[in-house]
């Protein structure tokens, strides 16, 4: 196995079986990759400090360097998760990112998942946690607009890597480009 482990947080009413992941585990499974893809609670109707107690019970009984991968609404709970708890993180990625902007708590008529936006991250604190952060956003991002991975990318500093046709990263199709993007960032 890896000397590190990856943590995914999924998105929106996703799960470990949704999205990408169906294709992307068996790759990392073949490169020896440690990985933890919990499914958080909460479907339509997420709630952020639930989110996040979770993702702590899965990252306290992690003793290896973290790399944390956050996806859609998930990139939001990995800031947030930071900023709270604050684990050192090797890497952090951010595909299909959300800004720092508490506008996004209106999305989907304000319902689903305000709480993730009650505040603005700081993002001295996520600059001085994270070792290296990139940000993967397409431009024909068809759920978040892309200017949003630009502004996030530019307040933690993140190495922002753009797409042309990956819309919001959900297809299968994806995942070998994903793997890609880590194993070349991560250098495993």
């Amino acid at each position: 196995m890896s000397d590190f482990t990856i943590l995914f947080i999924h998105g929106y009413t996703a799960s470990s079986k949704a999205d990408f992941y169906p294709s992307l585990t068996p790759l990392l499974d073949t490169g020896g990759v440690d990985y933890v893809i919990p499914d958080l609670p909460g479907g339509k109707y997420p709630q952020a400090k639930v989110w996040l107690e979770n993702i702590h019970k899965v990252i306290k009984r992690n003793s290896k360097p973290l790399i944390i991968v956050g996806h859609s609404l998930g990139t939001r709970a990995a800031l947030l998760y930071i900023e709270k708890y604050q684990p050192k993180v090797e890497n952090l990625f951010l595909i299909a990112a959300f800004a720092n902007n508490l506008e996004n708590a209106k999305r989907k008529g304000g319902e689903v998942y305000p709480d993730f936006f009650m505040h603005k991250i700081n993002a001295e604190i996520i600059k001085d946690l994270v070792t290296h952060s990139y940000v993967l956003h397409s431009k024909d991002d068809s759920s978040i607009p892309f200017e949003q991975g630009e502004d996030i990318a530019r307040e933690i500093n993140a190495e922002l890597i753009i797409s042309a046709d990956r819309d919001h990263f959900c297809e299968l199709s994806n995942a070998p480009y994903i793997y890609s993007v880590l194993k070349k960032k991560i250098g495993f």
